[in-house]
Parts: C-alpha cells; sequence; structure tokens
C-alpha cells in the first residue's frame, strides 16, 4: 500500500506488450467499468513476466504468513490484547467467539507485497483479509490480456490464476463443516459497483459449489433478527432466510458506523443463526494493529517488517505511518530520516490510530512506476496473483493494473 526505502532495479525487461483491452471486450465480459471513464487507462497494455521460483517463493511465503496471521490473532485472543490490535470493544466477544468456534471459515482475503521480482526482497505489507478488491482484474482480466498473446508466447507461457478454483473449494469446506444447514447463500455489498462486481465473482464460485439458493441483495435490503436469523423480503411479500451470508461490508465499518447492526450480528452468530463469511475474526487480519504482533509470533521470517504502534518509537528511521482501517492508500504517510513526511495521501481514514512500519524497497521501471505485487489466498492456500504500479511513492486507487504470466527466464539474462 504504500512505497520506498530504497528503490530497486528496473523491471523493464520482464514486461511484453498485449495492448490495450477494447472496451467492447470487456463490455462482453460485463467489465466494461475497468475501463471506462477515470478507469479508462487503469489496466496496463503489458504483463510482467516471473519464472515458476519467483512464484513459487510468492505462493510459499503467502501461505507461510497465513498461517502466522491466525497464530498472531489467537495470541492476541489468549492474552486478551483488543485494544492493541486495534479490535473496537463491541467487536471483542464476536471476534474471540469466532475465533473459538469459525476458525478454518475463513473464505478469501488478498496479501500485499513489495519486492519479489528480482532485485528487491520480498516483503509483506498488510492482509485485506476481511473485505478486499481486485478479484474480476485477477481471475477474468488478466486471462483476457494472457489471450491478447500471440500464439508462440502463450504456448510457452502460464498463469498463476486459480482464485476461482479456491474459492468453490472454500465453499465446498464449508458446506461439509455445516452439512445439516441448507445451502442457501446471500451476497451483499453496499452498493458500490466495483464491490458488486468483486461480489459476481464469489456468486458464480457459490453456484458451483453446490449451493442450491444464492442471491445477491443490497446490504439496506437484508432484514437482521438477533432471534431469526438473516433475511430478505421477496417480491411476494414471502420472507426468504439464509444460512450464510456473505458481506462486502468491512467489519470494522459494522462496528464503528452501525452498532446496533454489530450487537444484532453478534447475537445471531453466537445463537447459530448463520455463517457469517468472512468470519469476524478476519477484522483482526484487516487491523494494521496486527502487524507488530506478526514477529512476536514468528521472530525472524524473512518476510515480515517490524512495526509499531508507539509513535515516539517506529521501527525505523525511514518508515509508513498507516490508519489501523485504512484502504487505498488514504490517510498514509512516508518518512524517511526527517521530522516530515516525504509523501502522503488524504483520505477519510484520519480519526484512526495510526500504525508504524519500516519501509521497504520496491521494484521500479524506466519511467519511474513502482510495482505492488497482490497474492490472493483462496479456500486452502495461495491461489491468484496480481499487479499494480503508480508513478508515486503511495499506491492508491490512480495506480495501473498490471497482469502477468510465467516464463522460462531466458529473458532476465
Amino acid at each position: 500500500m504504500e512505497v520506498l526505502a530504497q528503490l530497486a532495479l528496473m523491471v523493464d525487461k520482464r514486461l511484453l506488450e498485449t495492448g490495450t483491452l477494447s472496451t467492447r471486450d470487456l463490455r462482453w465480459k460485463g467489465l466494461s467499468w475497468f475501463g471506462e471513464d477515470e478507469n479508462d487507462d487503469y489496466i496496463a497494455p503489458e504483463v510482467l513476466r516471473l519464472n515458476e521460483a519467483e512464484m513459487e517463493h510468492f505462493r510459499t511465503d503467502a501461505n507461510r504468513i497465513y498461517d502466522i496471521f491466525i497464530e498472531a490473532a489467537q495470541h492476541v485472543a489468549q492474552h486478551q490484547l483488543w485494544d492493541e490490535a486495534g479490535i473496537p470493544a463491541n467487536a471483542i466477544q464476536l471476534v474471540q467467539h469466532s475465533l473459538k468456534h469459525e476458525l478454518g471459515n475463513h473464505l478469501i482475503g488478498r496479501f500485499d507485497y513489495a519486492g519479489g521480482l528480482g532485485s528487491a526482497p520480498l516483503k509483506l505489507l498488510e492482509f485485506n483479509g476481511d473485505t478486499f478488491s481486485l478479484l474480476p482484474e485477477s481471475t477474468q482480466i488478466q486471462r483476457m490480456l494472457f489471450d491478447k498473446l500471440g500464439r508462440k508466447e502463450r504456448k510457452r507461457s502460464g498463469q498463476f490464476n486459480l482464485v476461482s478454483q479456491g474459492l468453490i473449494k472454500g465453499f465446498q469446506q464449508l458446506l461439509d463443516r455445516y452439512p445439516n444447514r441448507p445451502a442457501s447463500l446471500l451476497l451483499s455489498s453496499l452498493g458500490h459497483e466495483e464491490d458488486e462486481l468483486n461480489l459476481d465473482i464469489i456468486e458464480e464460485a457459490a453456484k458451483h459449489s453446490g449451493f442450491t439458493t444464492v442471491v445477491k441483495a443490497p446490504l439496506e435490503d437484508v432484514i437482521f433478527s438477533p432471534d431469526e436469523g438473516v433475511f430478505i423480503e421477496q417480491s411476494n411479500g414471502q420472507y426468504l432466510q439464509f444460512d450464510f451470508w456473505f458481506k462486502m461490508a468491512p467489519w470494522e465499518f459494522i462496528a464503528y458506523e452501525e452498532p446496533e447492526l454489530m450487537e444484532t450480528l453478534t447475537n445471531i452468530v453466537l445463537n447459530d443463526l448463520c455463517i457469517i463469511i468472512n468470519p469476524a475474526y478476519s477484522m483482526l487480519f484487516q487491523s494494521k494493529g496486527l502487524l507488530p504482533f506478526l514477529q512476536k509470533v514468528a521472530p525472524g521470517h524473512s518476510s515480515l517488517l517490524k512495526a509499531s504502534k508507539e509513535p515516539a518509537a517506529p521501527p525505523s528511521s525511514a518508515y509508513a505511518a498507516k490508519p489501523l482501517f485504512g484502504r487505498t492508500g488514504d490517510n498514509v504517510q512516508l518518512f524517511q530520516g526527517g521530522r516530515y513526511p516525504i509523501a502522503e495521501n488524504d483520505g477519510d481514514f484520519s480519526n484512526f490510530p495510526k500504525v508504524y512500519q519500516e519501509l521497504a524497497s520496491f521494484d521500479k521501471d524506466e519511467d519511474g512506476d513502482i510495482y505492488q505485487a497482490s497474492v490472493f489466498w483462496a479456500g486452502d492456500g495461495a491461489r491468484g496473483f496480481c499487479l499494480r504500479r503508480q508513478d508515486s511513492l503511495i499506491i492508491d486507487d490512480d495506480a495501473e493494473f498490471v497482469g502477468h504470466i510465467l516464463q522460462e527466464n531466458d529473458w532476465t539474462n
């Protein structure tokens, strides 16, 4: 989500031209939003090449880091360090219950990394473990970019693009874990078009996994009863109950902005009326407050950056100050040995406390764009990969999406 202690060597030799995706192609896939208006230059006309050993490094690290996040979350629960980890008081009961009774229900999240592209060391920035973005880009748009390569390039190339398969397996695991529950799933968001496009991927996987009823409805149309569960009202005036609810609404938004709903959802889960996905313990994954605990449970792990919640004792002279529950680079500040930031973004999260994380090295191209890699964890492990790039020191909503391909590494010489 942010960039740089020291920008690493150029990645230009890794880039392979594909050309731009046409508006017609995007519209045919239902993805025109990613190529229209302010997004018209969002999708880069190149893909970036990696070799299998590099991708294996991303995969294995993401799988190990996922285990470390669980260990850190359990450490917080065991020692009741909720405030230090950033969990508000009205969410503690549900998060604690979720860790104890719902471990394994987590469906999907996205790790963001610096480095790993041949010159800068691989370093974890954060885990979007509750809600996320980049799902349509990673599953569909990357495939479209791959298909634009010449036949010879396609024949000698591959892609790490198995997120949909991971989602299907994750949903199947949930159904197996709760065999006595009806296979009814409700999908909801706050109504943003990008969230709805991400939900489309979730919906398709759920239908392939064995759910017999899959319905999308805006959060504002969902009925939550602490005594009966989760419902929507149908056009015929009847009410349809759901035993599973996937929400594209952050747990921290519910806890801070909708406290009555937080209380109701706590009762629904504690009364075993509905399974909520992602489960409440994913709020810990999303919180930057968990970052300082990662090294406590896995000291010396190579991809972990030092982090602290103490403003008087940042982890190094070069560090990022991040809001506890910030997103898309909002309210991030970068410091490099001085009192004043070398880069900063405005945003909507200035009311949250900050977490201070040492800066990492990012790979860059000759135009000065820096590259941030992401790995999707879905179902049972790392399942997909993508990149973003930007010509500033903080990756935010102005970043370009960059696809990838896997090839033998003769191009690196």
